[in-house]
């Protein structure tokens, strides 16, 4: 049974955990619609933005992956914008390369909402000025990527290409969480997703850091984003 009136009329819809809906976003979109996450098949094909609320139940990357399945087929599918309760640089870097078109403050007020539909349906991207600032004012080392660790060497022989280049100085499971937390997830969920224990987690994440000379994991994200 679905969800939603027949023709319904809405060219954004709201998804969240329990399908709660706050004031700023009907007051933005009048005609919105709000559903819970684990409605996204109910949504229609005629929705223009797909705003959704992150939870902590997965990575990014599996929210995101949830709602390209569902517009597979549309030519073109809908924006897809990230709200999330406690925004950071990390998090804005996997929302972004997991191609969604927007990242803000699920608590954002109607203006700023109104502004994010009418750059992201312009075709534009919107990643919140506090964000770009913060990014954009990084000191160098935050965004520089090395040239070439020196605590670890390549395989002989091993042949590498731009996109695999940062791989050659990890281990096959160091690589496996380096993606990982470019996506954003957390030690905890990264230890779930490999099935190891979130002290082997932070061992690989510093043996990492260490690899490639580098202090947060931000820039880990920045060097295998920018590969």
């Amino acid at each position: 049974m679905s969800l939603l009136p027949p023709h319904a009329p809405s060219l954004h819809c709201f998804l969240s955990k329990s399908g709660e809906r706050l004031d700023a976003w009907q007051q933005a979109f009048s005609d919105a619609l709000v559903l819970p996450s684990v409605g996204v098949e109910n949504l229609p094909s005629q929705i223009a933005c797909v705003w959704l609320r992150l939870t902590g139940d997965a990575t990014v990357a599996e929210q995101i992956a949830q709602l390209r399945s569902r517009f597979a087929q549309n030519v073109p599918p809908p924006c897809v914008i990230v709200m999330s309760d406690i925004p950071s640089d990390l998090e804005a870097l996997a929302v972004f390369s997991v191609g969604a078109r927007g990242y803000c403050n699920a608590h954002a007020g109607v203006e700023v909402l109104q502004n994010v539909a009418t750059v992201v349906t312009q075709g534009g991207m919107w990643i919140g000025e506090g964000i770009m600032q913060r990014l954009l004012l990084a000191p160098r080392g935050d965004i520089e990527r090395p040239s070439s660790p020196t605590s670890s060497k390549a395989p002989a022989g091993a042949k590498t290409t731009p996109e695999t280049a940062w791989r050659a100085h990890l281990t096959s499971r160091e690589a496996e969480v380096a993606l990982a937390v470019a996506q954003g997830a957390s030690n905890r969920e990264i230890a779930v997703q490999l099935g190891i224990t979130e002290r082997t987690v932070k061992a690989h994440v510093g043996a990492i850091l260490e690899k490639f000379e580098i202090k947060s994991r931000l820039q880990l994200a920045l060097i295998v984003k920018d590969s």
